[in-house]
């Protein structure tokens, strides 16, 4: 096969449980890159949480964020693409959040807007060094530019309450999940694989040239849409279902793995 983009997820598939890349994942990537091969990272994060991986791997040229709501060039860090939520849909989201008990946040210029300061939003905060903001008048208020809101779901009741979120805004907004209880809300229609089938587009890459490796619901149209879908071993069930290559874990380097029998052979 010959591939000419790749698109990496980083939680769960490049980076391991600690958050860190293996050394060889690493160096598979840079080799990928000197032959030739565009590869860019596909996340959920913004361009703040981002910016650590970008460094680690010395990437350069564009990258797709907030679940493909987003795709920002690394060097500027300026949004080329960005498919903000309707306000309406917004405050909907907040509303319905509220009246299930959870903590949901928005974001604008990768500063993190909360209405109140709940644990889990100060941990994630804290995690990724991002500007938090606290408005409890959040719900009442008109917000632009705002790629995605990410709601967070106790581990007990993740399931009931991601069937919720699809149920309610089904034909309304794109309701997907990565992390475990990260709720998250885009755009309708916007996804990785969206932002993979735009930005191979801008570089004028066929499809079939295109591979995705990922692990959790927020990957799977991307897998299914690129030529090679790829999913780690530990990913969820429904994503290997649909993936074309299965390699193993990220604890086990699978995205070197995936390169170094491939993509450079």
């Amino acid at each position: 096969m010959e591939i000419k983009l790749i698109a990496l997820d980083i939680d769960g598939t490049l980076t391991n449980h600690a958050g860190s890349i293996s050394e060889r994942n690493r160096l598979a990537i840079r080799r990928a890159i000197d032959s030739g091969v565009h590869v860019i990272l596909a996340t959920g994060r913004g361009r703040i949480a981002t910016r650590p991986i970008w460094k680690q791997l010395d990437l350069h040229g564009p990258s797709i964020q907030y679940g493909g709501a987003m795709i920002a060039d690394i060097d500027t860090e300026r949004a080329l693409v960005l498919h903000e939520m309707p306000p309406d849909v917004i405050r909907e989201v907040l509303y319905f959040s509220a009246e299930l008990d959870i903590p949901a946040q928005i974001y604008q210029d990768d500063a993190v807007i909360s209405e109140q300061a709940s644990d889990v939003a100060r941990g994630y905060v804290n995690r990724h060094k991002l500007p938090f903001i606290i408005d409890p008048d959040i719900r009442t208020k008109t917000y632009h530019n705002v790629p995605k809101v990410l709601a967070f779901a106790p581990l007990e009741r993740q399931d009931m309450l991601f069937a919720a979120y699809k149920k309610r805004f089904a034909g309304i907004a794109q309701v997907s999940r990565s992390s475990p209880g990260f709720i998250e809300i885009n755009c309708l229609g916007i996804t990785k694989a969206s932002a993979l089938e735009e930005l191979a587009g801008m570089l004028a890459i066929p499809r079939e040239m295109t591979a995705a490796i990922g692990d959790n619901f927020l990957d799977q149209e991307m897998i299914e849409w690129s030529g090679v879908g790829v999913c780690v071993a530990d990913g969820a069930p429904e994503v290997k279902a649909v993936a074309d290559l299965i390699v193993p874990a990220c604890e086990e380097d699978g995205v070197a793995v995936f390169i170094e029998q491939y993509v450079l052979k």
